[in-house]
């Protein structure tokens, strides 16, 4: 036997664990670069990452090899956790009267808002949500409801319209994005905007009922 050249290891053998290079263990895997692109998108969803620098990045986490590239693409960056706990509230109904639903609160995967011969507002831009969709439906029965939405999220619109309608001030983010709003509902004689901001007047007016409200504790 020549023993000038060690014998290959064979199957199961500890040397052909050894003989494996050591950076082979952090090659990366489909999941570990989609976990990585979730990172990128959440932050992009909270403002951390314009949506030119997502696509920069991205390109770089489908293209990694190992673990370490992953982790250079999102050191700076952490993953924004869904919140848990109960939602704040599944529903707003204004009758004769108008609601407002803004500041930091809880969404769970739906809510419902309904304005009915009133107006409302459902602001979603401090809000916190308990995962990767939520579903609103909006009622607007001779009123108009005002649903303030993120920049970077995806917003899907699909509600009916009898004399009245579902206005949306502009594009939203495509699919890459981490939160996806659905808002569907009845406007009838009424309508239901989606804006990123409140027109001036709007919120002129709910800081004004704000004031009053704290003036009168």
């Amino acid at each position: 036997m020549d023993l000038s050249h060690p014998s290959a290891a064979a199957p199961g053998d500890p040397r052909a664990r050894t003989a494996v290079p050591a950076d082979a263990t952090l090659r990366a895997s489909d999941a570990d670069r989609e976990r990585a692109a979730d990172v990128l998108r959440a932050a992009t969803v909270d403002g951390r990452v314009s949506t030119g620098e997502l696509q920069e990045r991205l390109e770089l986490v489908y293209s990694a090899k190992s673990r370490d590239e992953l982790a250079s693409v999102v050191k700076d960056l952490h993953p924004v956790p869904w919140s848990r706990g109960t939602p704040t509230s599944t529903k707003d109904v204004g009758v004769l009267s108008d609601f407002v639903r803004r500041g930091r609160w809880l969404v769970g995967d739906s809510h419902r808002s309904t304005a009915v011969v009133s107006s409302g507002v459902v602001d979603l831009r401090e809000a916190e949500f308990t995962g990767p969709e939520t579903t609103l439906h909006v009622n607007a029965w001779l009123g108009t409801v005002h649903v303030v939405v993120p920049e970077n999220v995806e917003v899907r619109v699909e509600g009916t319209g009898i004399l009245g309608g579902f206005k949306q001030d502009h594009e939203s983010a495509d699919h890459s994005a981490a939160h996806r709003i659905n808002i569907t509902g009845v406007a009838a004689c009424g309508s239901v905007h989606i804006v990123h901001q409140l027109p001036p007047a709007k919120g002129r007016r709910l800081q004004e009922r704000e004031r009053k409200s704290i003036s009168n504790k």
